[in-house]
């Protein structure tokens, strides 16, 4: 998206979906803009405990995610860790990027790197998977949810419209989706508009308890100086969370993943892997635009790769280089992981 100023929500006066700019400084871009990162979740994981649990009940205390922090559970894949390092290294000297970090599991054999991982960016459209969260929560307790009609009201401002990344298929203004369908939109490309739609129409708190049990970190004031603030691990939590099916039930579950497994964007991620091989992942894409003049981007690419053994992987860049080069360092990222656990490195 290209630079512009702040304009206030289009859509109800206490949604917290973010419109466009921030501060005349930051601009949301290609994939779309992160609903759901402001004012929601309280919880840091930047010092990450060694497991994290739901808390709240008198007799029980459900685990969420075991050994967060794996690092002293679990050996570093120093190889693998030192062959990113380099790919980072190399774009960074020349010029390509200004930073990286990748976060990677091995979730058969808990072998893990995690390069630069205090480096912190913003999440942009990373943030749909939440609200998706919170939408197949709400269905455990009432099922009619998914099937119920929204209608996207003729006359809509087009989110899409400014993206780097036009979403492929998109949602149309006097059209009535199903719930499930708008999520469908949501993750697969990407829509916007279909975004809005879906966060403008569900009880901001079951949002908000999303972003609080998975202690998924939030930003209240962003501008140019904090608009970074979650690192490629913290992202990594709510792909644990669905791989291991301890939030959501295990049919839910399933369906997130199998919906991420379905995203349109295979510049990154996918590109590196194996042609047969299923990634569900989700793009984060975001324009930074100091003086209305975009002179960087972020992207990101993060998800399950289920190759030769099943692992994780979060990627986030932010650099000057062209869109294309970002996709092609991320794949190349994704490359060396891919092929150090096909071949048991």
């Amino acid at each position: 998206m290209k630079a512009g100023r702040v304009e206030p929500s289009a859509f109800t006066p206490t949604t917290t979906l973010w419109l466009g700019v921030f501060v005349a400084a930051i601009v949301l871009a290609g994939a779309g803009f992160g609903f759901g990162w402001y004012q929601r979740g309280q919880n840091d994981l930047s010092v990450s405990p060694q497991s994290l649990r739901l808390g709240g009940y008198n007799f029980i205390n459900p685990l969420l995610v075991c050994n967060i922090n794996n690092s002293n559970v679990y050996s570093q894949n120093t190889l693998l860790s030192k062959e990113l390092q380099s790919i980072i290294d190399t774009n960074k000297s020349s010029g390509n990027i200004s930073k990286a970090s990748v976060y990677f599991t091995d979730l058969k054999t808990g072998a893990w790197a995690n390069v630069d991982g205090t480096e912190q960016f913003y999440p942009s459209s990373l943030g749909k998977i939440p609200l998706m969260i919170a939408y197949y929560q709400e269905s455990e307790s009432d099922p009619g949810i998914l099937t119920k009609e929204l209608t996207y009201p003729l006359g809509s401002t087009d989110l899409n419209a400014m993206q780097d990344i036009v979403p492929p298929q998109a949602i149309l203004p006097g059209h009535s989706y199903s719930v499930e369908e708008l999520i469908g939109y949501m993750i697969k490309y990407s829509d916007n508009n279909a975004t809005a739609l879906l966060d403008a129409n569900i009880n901001t708190d079951t949002v908000n308890r999303v972003y609080g049990d998975l202690g998924i970190p939030t930003e209240e004031n962003v501008n140019l100086a904090n608009a970074d603030f979650i690192t490629a691990h913290q992202i990594s939590t709510m792909f644990r969370v669905l791989y291991n099916g301890t939030y959501l039930s295990r049919d839910n579950s399933e369906k997130a993943l199998a919906l991420l497994s379905q995203v349109s964007f295979t510049q990154g991620l996918v590109a590196g892997v194996g042609s047969s091989t299923v990634v569900s992942h989700k793009l984060g894409l975001v324009g930074i635009a100091p003086n209305n003049v975009t002179t960087e981007h972020e992207l990101h690419d993060c998800g399950m790769v289920y190759g030769k053994d099943p692992y994780l992987m979060c990627v986030m860049t932010r650099g000057s280089a062209p869109l294309a080069t970002l996709e092609g360092i991320i794949a190349q990222l994704s490359k060396a992981a891919y092929q150090g656990v096909q071949n048991g490195s």
